[in-house]
């Protein structure tokens, strides 16, 4: 084994069957990591951020995985409904319904300000006699599954932008994710525009599983299937290259004529093979996707693969007559389906693999798409490259000259203090790509297990580009690499902690309790009198923190970005800046980026979003300051 398999050695061992391990587990520090995930603690299940999502009791949609986003920060499971519609058969309600009904109910029985709502209405002596129509899409054929349920109680929800609250009605009913079918409250809401139809929250979450946001499809991890970087297909029976993106999040398939009906749903295309076969076909579009200010249709395409794999891959239309490859498929179905393994191609040639019974001396590296690399000192962006066989380490400029014992290559690297630091390294050899020659240095790299020597070929960066980049090549590890898209920073291993949905984290210097919120992309906290200016040419934002503890603070901070929250269903959507703050929870300190917002009417000044969670924060639903107050 090389010096860097050595350092970057990953025991597929205990990436596969070590859920019995993780029974045992019982104290806040485990023996997992970020590399190494529990699938199961303390018997309870271990959801990531996104799973699969079936319906336990509608056979029409059997089966059929619904994207489920699992959301530590929400009361209330909620799922994707059309066709609301609420009614009583008590004469008491008759002329009300849906809304002006569930108003009349909340008012007579407290008022949105009470809580008794969190609990079942139909008892014998309310006698509400409520219920509830809805319908279903069924994704694959466009069919409407129309549904009556009794209502179970009403949702309230504080609006950010309106005095009046949001009512939903909720159901209850059996959900099925992993090993876990829960019967739960589920709030009925439009959620089309979202890309999970399904919310699941505490009420599904108490007493069942923990969440770490750090991987989607984390339950789908051990039967992945193992794959190379290129692939045979058939789709409706026409044989299709395939390739794979680490970089792109859909899917997408050769077709041409593309034309949407939206009075319908639908959309009609030609599908080509890789013969140049054509067949025209309509499919239901299940939303339309904005990409570079074109709207295209999503839609649902049936995928074989291989001896056993045939499932429903979400994809977008797209011409790629001009491409090797009819179906490109993207991080979405990498992430529920598949592990690949950048070796070899066709792979499904042979024996189908899954991940849990993968050869585990065939490889010993794990990537993800999204990794952070130290060279020399340096930290620089680290991503997959599968057109590559060596690493490259794109860097601004760089400059060949020669000395007593060879050529050297001159180059700069950025540091956190905005000067660069000069790099001269001795050329080991040289490659040719194409018309251009690259020389090849070596490098420190540096992890959490280490430190070793890494070849890698230099050249310079596309215009526009300022910071360097290391494309991680085939030959990352002589044998080869594992490509892991649920997750980001497999290169460096955090130690997995459990955590309650509240905690008392530490931020800039200042104690108080946060709430984690699995549902959240980044980090939230209190922020008022919000200023943003320019200084020296440098966006700049000042604010104030306080919160009902009597503490207060100012802080002038970078602008890193703003970012658009989307508003529920009647509100308006909300736009925060971004700035950077230093975070502490237990053993983990990371400076990540936190929107600032007027949160004075919640409870918690501050939310832990993915952005922090994904360092190795597993979050319980039932329990409160695990770690200590």
């Amino acid at each position: 084994m090389n010096k860097l398999s050595l350092t970057l050695a990953i025991s597929l061992a205990t990436f596969m069957g070590h859920s019995t391990m993780a029974n045992a587990a019982s104290s806040s520090q485990t023996d997992f990591t970020t590399q190494n995930p529990a699938y199961h603690l303390d018997d309870k299940t271990v959801l990531g951020r996104l799973e699969h999502v079936y319906y336990a009791d509608i056979p029409e949609l059997e089966g059929i995985p619904f994207a489920g986003k699992i959301d530590t920060g929400a009361d209330t499971t909620s799922m994707h409904a059309e066709n609301i519609h609420v009614y009583s058969e008590n004469p008491k309600y008759k002329g009300l319904k849906d809304k002006p009904l569930m108003k009349a109910i909340i008012d007579e029985f407290g008022g949105s300000k009470s809580n008794w709502w969190l609990k079942s209405f139909e008892t014998p002596e309310r006698n509400l006699q409520a219920f509830v129509e809805y319908e279903l899409w069924h994704p694959y054929t466009g069919e409407k599954v129309k549904l009556k349920r009794p209502l179970h109680r009403i949702s309230v929800v504080r609006s950010r932008t309106s005095v009046e609250p949001l009512y939903r009605p909720v159901i209850n009913a059996p959900l099925n994710i992993a090993d876990l079918t829960v019967n739960t409250d589920v709030s009925l809401t439009e959620r089309g525009h979202f890309s999970a139809p399904i919310l699941i929250g505490k009420t599904f979450l108490k007493e069942n599983a923990w969440v770490y946001a750090g991987y989607d499809y984390l339950q789908e991890q051990p039967d992945a299937l193992v794959v190379g970087r290129q692939e045979r297909a058939t789709v409706f029976d026409m044989p299709m290259e395939v390739s794979f993106s680490t970089s792109s999040t859909y899917s997408n398939i050769n077709a041409q004529n593309v034309k949407v009906n939206k009075a319908k749903d639908k959309v009609t295309f030609d599908l080509i093979d890789k013969e140049g076969n054509r067949e025209t076909m309509t499919r239901p579009i299940v939303r339309m996707l904005s990409m570079s200010g074109e709207q295209r249709p999503l839609i649902f395409m049936p995928v074989k693969m291989g001896d056993e794999f045939d499932e429903q891959m979400l994809m977008y239309l797209k011409d790629r007559t001009k491409s090797s490859t009819q179906l490109r498929i993207g991080a979405n179905n990498l992430s529920q389906h598949f592990m690949m393994y950048s070796k070899d191609k066709y792979m499904l040639d042979g024996d189908d693999v899954e991940f849990q019974n993968f050869d585990k001396e065939r490889v010993t590296t794990m990537i993800s798409p999204e990794e952070v690399a130290e060279l020399d000192g340096v930290e620089v962006l680290a991503v997959p490259s599968l057109g590559i066989n060596t690493p490259v380490l794109r860097v601004q400029d760089y400059e060949i000259s020669s000395a007593n014992k060879g050529e050297t290559a001159t180059f700069y690297m950025p540091k956190d203090n905005d000067e660069n630091k000069k790099v001269v390294k001795r050329v080991e050899r040289k490659i040719r790509i194409g018309e251009q020659v690259r020389p090849i240095v070596k490098v420190d790299l540096k992890t959490r297990k280490g430190q070793s020597e890494l070849e890698v070929a230099l050249d310079r960066l596309s215009e526009g580009n300022l910071e360097p980049v290391l494309h991680m090549g085939r030959k990352m590890d002589k044998d080869g690499v594992v490509i892991n898209t649920r997750t980001t920073n497999l290169l460096v291993p955090h130690d997995l902690i459990k955590a309650g949905y509240i905690e008392k984290a530490r931020v800039e210097g200042l104690n108080f309790p946060v709430k984690l919120d699995t549902g959240a992309d980044v980090s939230s906290m209190n922020a008022l009198d919000i200023k943003q200016y320019n200084q020296d040419g440098v966006d700049m934002v000042s604010f104030t923190y306080k919160n009902d503890d009597g503490d207060e603070q100012k802080f002038e901070r970078r602008l890193v970005d703003t970012m658009t929250i989307r508003g529920k269903d009647g509100e308006e959507d909300n736009v925060r800046p971004v700035v950077m703050m230093d975070v502490q929870l237990g053993d983990i300190r990371e400076t990540v980026r936190v929107n600032l917002q007027d949160r004075s009417r919640f409870e918690y000044s501050m939310i832990l979003g993915k952005n922090f969670l994904r360092y190795g924060v597993v979050v319980s639903s039932d329990d409160r300051y695990i770690l200590g107050k």
